[in-house]
């Protein structure tokens, strides 16, 4: 499941601190019990770019993100592509929690956005937490449920959104510096970089961006904003 170089992992007690300032609720799992699921866990460290999880893969355990982002991405056969959502630190990836329970096998591709240090938990100690500890269950589900709902707000910009109000909600929220050309966001959005191109040339012209080889500059959120609620 996850393609990477393993790193030395920190001291034990430093990685603990780490995961619970990332993971708070993990920090009411019995002490013990904590120490040992961390002392048992997979550290690893991906450059920008790796692929953390792909459908060919198997199975390998759940990612706790410690550190970065990870671009989660649907593929299709024919070679196009739509961004499902988005993982930062602390944050849960239905993809792999997916995995857990219907192994094997994924649905979509992770890819690292950012430098990333990753956490795997293997499928047995996720089975054994979710068995044996409420708090984790409740950690878990909780975090699943609010997977849900971006997945959900995912499917109705899709349905329901014109293309402009997409590329401009992007542009807010990633605002005021969007470091992505316009083939990245064609590929977020699961459309043709001429299409985008199209649609930013018009902000351009509208003085609400500015365009360079290296970034996207918002100059106006105010207008941007309004094109994304429509």
């Amino acid at each position: 499941m996850f393609d990477s170089m393993s790193t030395v992992p920190p001291p034990l007690e430093a990685l603990i601190q780490l995961v619970t300032a990332r993971f708070p609720p993990l920090a009411h799992l019995p002490s013990a019990t904590l120490a040992r699921t961390v002392a048992a866990a997979h550290y690893q460290r991906m450059a920008v770019g790796e692929r953390l999880f792909s459908p060919d893969m198997p199975c390998g355990g759940f990612p706790l993100l410690l550190e970065g982002r990870v671009r989660v991405v649907r593929e299709a056969s024919n070679g196009r592509s739509i961004a499902l959502y988005t993982v930062e630190a602390g944050e849960l990836c239905i993809a792999s929690a997916q995995a857990m329970f219907h192994r094997p096998g994924l649905m979509a591709n992770g890819y690292a956005e950012t430098p990333l240090t990753v956490l795997v938990l293997s499928p047995e100690t996720v089975d054994e937490l979710l068995a044996t500890e409420v708090d984790f269950r409740k950690f878990f589900f909780g975090l699943i449920s609010e997977r849900l709902s971006d997945l959900m707000l995912a499917v109705e910009a899709i349905a329901f959104l014109k293309l402009d109000q997409r590329i401009a909600r992007l542009l807010v929220e990633r605002g005021p510096r969007v470091v992505m050309t316009h083939q990245a966001i064609a590929d977020q959005l699961g459309v043709a970089r001429e299409m985008v191109s199209r649609v930013m040339r018009g902000f351009s012209e509208r003085g609400w961006i500015t365009q360079s080889r290296e970034a996207i500059e918002v100059t106006d959120v105010v207008a941007l904003d309004e094109v994304s609620q429509g």
